[in-house]
């Protein structure tokens, strides 16, 4: 009942939620994209020509990707956009004494290169619309030191359509707590930082190391005093490839959980609540069948209600009936695995690399 008591409350929050920008400023502030790439020679060349496409003025705009040491043709791709479009840099990751990693590492090499009033942070299976980079900086008020947008996996199967609603549902929930003034996180994949904001922090440098490291940068800007945000809205919706399956999956939201680990500890309260549900309704399935099946399909109905009211706040085609029948089977089995997943001790597997 408490479950579904927040999903209620999550609902009508939901039904009242607006975002305003700012007006467009008569000069376009300096820009810098800054993304990382490990083996995406898959995704690589969407992404920049979603990049390319930007209606931001091409002379106040600065793209400068990291190679964290493919060994695919990344690289090579990387040089060739590079050597094509001026504004359009390739840097080649190095090992160094840091004590950083993977994407933390990538970012903190890139800052170097890094121009501008704001920096926009996004990833190499990423890819945006025109109006992306223009909508996300006219997001950030004067207070504002971080801001993030939605992101939303696209894919033609069925195991990414499932994803896609996945991540629109927890991308919902992530706008909807922050809307109510609760300190969250921002999506590393979707994200704009003012780079005074960085700088006082120290940037990556200067942050401990964390493997969400879009959580830690987030939370040391807030520490700062700087305001934040999260924006559910169309045109600051990026998107994202699918994990190929379910090892994957499981990795992805491993790392996701073990970053987790610094978040307050009412997020603990909320993710308790939220995966007790799953491990307790097969017990009272047994216990009392009709009791549970009633809660069950309430606890589906509002759910289903709170996606169709994000996908109509991000402006995208909504999924078939069947597919939020099926994703009720994704979401129970993808959480109990998590569940167990998270607690068997080896590390935690992304972009071939172990942490």
């Amino acid at each position: 009942m408490v479950y579904i008591a927040i999903q209620i409350w999550q609902l009508i929050t939901l039904f009242r939620y607006k975002h305003h920008y700012q007006p467009e400023p008569a000069i376009w502030p300096e820009i810098s994209i800054l993304i990382a790439a490990r083996n995406e020679e898959a995704n690589i060349r969407q992404c920049l020509n979603s990049l390319l496409n930007l209606d931001y003025p091409k002379d106040r705009l600065h793209i400068i990707c990291g190679n964290d040491q493919s060994t695919d043709h990344t690289g090579v791709i990387l040089a060739e956009y590079s050597a094509l479009h001026p504004h359009i840099k390739s840097v080649m990751i190095t090992d160094d004494d840091s004590g950083l990693k993977a994407k933390a590492r990538v970012m903190a090499q890139l800052e170097v290169y890094a121009i501008g009033e704001f920096y926009l942070i996004t990833d190499a299976d990423i890819t945006v619309k025109p109006e992306w980079a223009k909508f996300m900086v006219r997001s950030m008020t004067d207070e504002m030191g971080v801001c993030s947008g939605t992101t939303v996996v696209k894919s033609h199967s069925k195991w990414g359509t499932m994803q896609e609603i996945d991540w629109a549902y927890f991308m919902g929930m992530l706008n909807i707590i922050s809307y109510n003034g609760v300190p969250a996180t921002a999506v590393g994949n979707n994200m704009i930082v003012r780079s005074k904001a960085y700088h006082e922090v120290g940037g990556y440098r200067g942050i401990k190391f964390s493997i969400t490291e879009d959580y830690k940068l987030y939370s040391e800007i807030c520490k700062k005093g700087w305001k934040w945000d999260n924006i559910m809205q169309a045109e600051v919706t990026a998107y994202s490839a699918p994990v190929c399956d379910l090892t994957d999956l499981l990795h992805q939201r491993k790392r996701w959980l073990s970053g987790g680990k610094e978040l307050p500890w009412y997020w603990w309260v909320l993710f308790g609540v939220f995966g007790l549900f799953y491990f307790s309704i097969p017990v009272l399935l047994f216990i009392d069948p009709a009791t549970g099946c009633t809660l069950w399909f309430i606890k589906w109905l509002i759910q289903t209600l709170q996606i169709r009211g994000i996908y109509n706040q991000i402006k995208e085609p909504h999924p078939r009936w069947h597919d939020y029948l099926m994703y009720e089977m994704f979401i129970t089995i993808n959480t109990i695995l998590t569940a167990i997943f998270s607690i068997i001790p080896f590390g935690t597997r992304w972009k071939n690399r172990t942490y």
